[in-house]
């Protein structure tokens, strides 16, 4: 009997982690971002992006355009999101915006990056004069 629960728990150890990277990656979402910005210190042109998450905690994405262009983003500020409302919120300042906080479909959380790290991907350190708020839709 012990033997058999240690091989149900290592079946489950292995599989596990493999079954949340599976349902995580289903959560993909569909966005027309009309501006370039900046994420992860990665410059990215304006256009039609997918946004996955990457890890079943959620507060890693992917983002990835129509040419192929990839970036990943960790989000670690946990605020309480909006289900019903999806969206990218980019921080900006004049014609420079990065990305600053994801509100994935059907989820109770956004996930932000905290000030610091928007203003290390802006080129002023006065702060941000906006946030932009583009919708998203689940795919």
């Amino acid at each position: 009997m012990k033997r058999m629960l240690v091989n149900i728990l290592m079946a489950v150890g292995i599989t596990g982690p493999f079954v949340a990277h599976l349902a995580a990656q289903g959560a993909n979402a569909v966005v027309e971002i009309p501006f370039a910005f900046v994420v992860s210190g990665q410059t990215m042109p304006a256009g039609k992006y997918t946004i996955s998450r990457m890890n079943a905690a959620g507060s890693t994405f992917g983002l990835r355009d129509n040419h192929g262009r990839a970036s990943l983003v960790q989000l670690g500020v946990h605020e309480t999101g909006r289900p019903q409302n999806p969206s990218l919120t980019f921080a900006c300042y004049g014609n420079d915006c990065a990305l600053a906080k994801i509100t994935p479909p059907d989820s109770l959380t956004a996930y932000a990056l905290p000030q610091k790290s928007i203003e290390k991907n802006l080129p002023h350190h006065l702060g941000f004069a906006a946030q932009v708020s583009i919708k998203m839709t689940a795919r």
